[in-house]
């Protein structure tokens, strides 16, 4: 269990942004769950890196971005297959694989490790994660070998759009998806269940479409679901080896290159914090939500309640 100065969970002013106490315990519960995947990758030698605004944080303020609320990792896609494998059998106690192969009415196309299903205000649970009571996590994005030929890049990204269009109408309507199935079908050499939800599937298809071309020799590098338009691409070598960074009180592993990545990732200005919150911050507010409405609704049925 990592440890941490008394004074860490009192709110404080970083770049002229308050992170409210509760964060303070969101980001040290986050913390443990990256202990967790650094155990499983030294014994696997699996390589992994701090991605997007967790490379930035480490960067630009050696910890947290003061208005985020998460943490991203990336591997490359033998690395990314490779860890899932190992997390299935080593994830301790109440931690939790979420990818479209593991949860059946899942999300995203990417992975995620969780360290419970539920919000849980047991004293064991608080102290374990420093007084945090949700559901937290860290997600991994896996970074595939992008084709050497444009117009193969091209229908790549046209199928994975098509996939990820589908995913969407068919969780606004799903009766309507039903007749694109055959289509589907032939687009991506598949088979879909009818008799599931197609959910997963349709993210399995997109992860399968995103490696069709990870065993070759192309140059670079990308997380598939984010390069719409072909221009989003990171060298190969870049992610050859990794150096370690302060990280809040941990170190996390970065590229090699980390000031190519976050050019591109973010622009050439990258060290001039900007506060854009891009999500609903704070994350779990949402879980608040839902269980002031589970209480609300078993009080309305008599049943006792317990905390």
């Amino acid at each position: 269990m990592l440890t941490f100065p008394e004074d860490y969970f009192l709110g404080e002013t970083r770049n002229d942004f308050y992170i409210e106490p509760m964060m303070k315990c969101v980001w040290a519960a986050q913390l443990e769950v990256l202990e967790v995947i650094r155990e499983i990758c030294e014994r696997h030698k699996i390589q992994y890196f701090a991605a997007y605004g967790t490379l930035l944080g480490a960067v630009r303020h050696k910890g947290f971005i003061p208005w985020d609320d998460d943490v991203d990792l990336l591997m490359l896609r033998k690395d990314y297959d490779r860890f899932w494998k190992a997390a299935a059998t080593e994830l301790p106690g109440d931690y939790h694989i979420q990818t479209p192969y593991a949860v059946e009415d899942y999300s995203t196309s990417f992975g995620r490790v969780v360290n419970n299903w539920s919000i849980s205000y047991d004293k064991e649970r608080l102290l374990q994660y420093h007084g945090c009571p949700y559901i937290v996590g860290v997600d991994i994005f896996p970074y595939d070998t992008v084709p050497l030929n444009p117009e193969q890049e091209m229908r790549q990204i046209q199928t994975i759009s098509i996939l990820l269009s589908t995913f969407d109408h068919y969780k606004a309507d799903p009766d309507s998806v039903q007749e694109l199935l055959p289509d589907l079908e032939i687009l991506c050499d598949t088979k879909f269940d009818r008799s599931k939800k197609l959910t997963s599937q349709l993210l399995q298809a997109v992860d399968r479409a995103s490696k069709k071309y990870s065993n070759t020799k192309g140059r670079s590098v990308t997380h598939m679901a984010g390069n719409e338009d072909g221009t989003y691409h990171f060298n190969k070598e870049w992610f050859d080896s990794s150096i370690l960074l302060p990280f809040e009180n941990i170190s996390l592993p970065v590229p090699v290159n980390y000031d190519a990545v976050l050019k591109t990732m973010f622009g050439a200005d990258y060290m001039t914090p900007i506060c854009s919150i891009t999500h609903d911050y704070p994350f779990y507010k949402k879980q608040t939500e839902a269980l002031k409405k589970s209480l609300v609704d078993r009080v309305k049925r008599g049943e006792q309640i317990s905390l």
